[in-house]
């Protein structure tokens, strides 16, 4: 066990130094303007460590103020990686206005959901319901990353190398953040070694694909969508309204023949 905890912290402090490199590298080549909400995300995750470092040296790590000021800061990590993955659905659905305007009003309905469950049934330890308000609100990630991604494949709309690799850095460390409070929750004194070890792990792949997604300077989107000249919608039309008209006749032979047949 005690192997276990040092490689752990040995990997803690080399996650430190990748967030590090992308908080620089986000600075550098000035991605903060194109993504706010993940430099923010990427800013508070940063400056987590030092805050407990310092919570831990003046009240100790075992004392009260220090567990609440180290799950409340938590608790500002998931608001912001929540934030940071909206931003990236904004980007990839942010053209659509009308299905933007679905989409987020539908990530808010969840968050407050969950929110609400999670101090429903974690009454009155407040810091339990941050831990089934991250697991929730890391769920509701997962979901809406894969739901961005079947919609852009089935309307065959282009998402951008480094959005698609934000997207699965936040989908991997959702979906193991999933799976590793569940067994947190069931064997919290066995596993908490072991939930903080795999737990920097999967942070670490999630910084390295950030790292890679954000290595070069990215153009801030329009979010408006790319229009064809009028003369192709007026060669378009007619196609388009034959096909409407030939799926019809077909659906309505089909209903005739099952009505005939009872």
């Amino acid at each position: 066990m005690a192997e276990i905890v040092t490689i752990e912290k040995a990997l803690w402090a080399l996650s430190v130094l990748l967030t590090a490199g992308l908080f620089a590298l986000l600075l550098y080549r000035k991605n903060y303007r194109v993504y706010p909400y993940f430099f923010t995300y990427v800013l508070i995750t940063l400056m987590q460590s030092p805050v407990l470092l310092a919570t831990y040296r003046v009240w100790g790590f075992d004392s009260p103020a220090s567990t609440n000021i180290a799950w409340g800061v938590q608790g500002l990590v998931i608001a912001a990686r929540a934030l940071a993955v909206a931003e990236i659905c904004r980007r990839v659905m942010g053209m659509y206005r009308g299905i933007w305007a679905l989409a987020w009003r539908m990530l808010l309905a969840i968050a407050g959901l969950v929110l609400l469950y999670s101090w429903a049934v974690a009454r009155p330890r407040w810091q339990a319901a941050i831990l089934n308000s991250d697991r929730g609100i890391e769920l509701a990630i997962a979901g809406v990353i894969v739901m961005v991604f079947l919609f852009a494949q089935h309307y065959e709309i282009e998402v951008a190398p480094a959005d698609r690799y934000l997207a699965i850095g936040f989908l991997l460390f959702s979906c193991f953040t999933v799976l590793n409070n569940t067994l947190l929750e069931g064997w919290l004194e066995r596993y908490e070694t072991l939930w903080n070890l795999f737990g920097t792990l999967a942070f670490m792949a999630s910084l390295l694909l950030w790292i890679w997604a954000v290595r070069e300077t990215q153009e801030e989107g329009s979010w408006q969508p790319e229009m064809l000249p009028g003369v192709a919608y007026c060669t378009l039309a007619p196609e388009i309204n034959l096909r409407l008209k030939t799926l019809n006749e077909e659906l309505g032979k089909f209903w005739y023949a099952e009505a005939k047949k009872h």
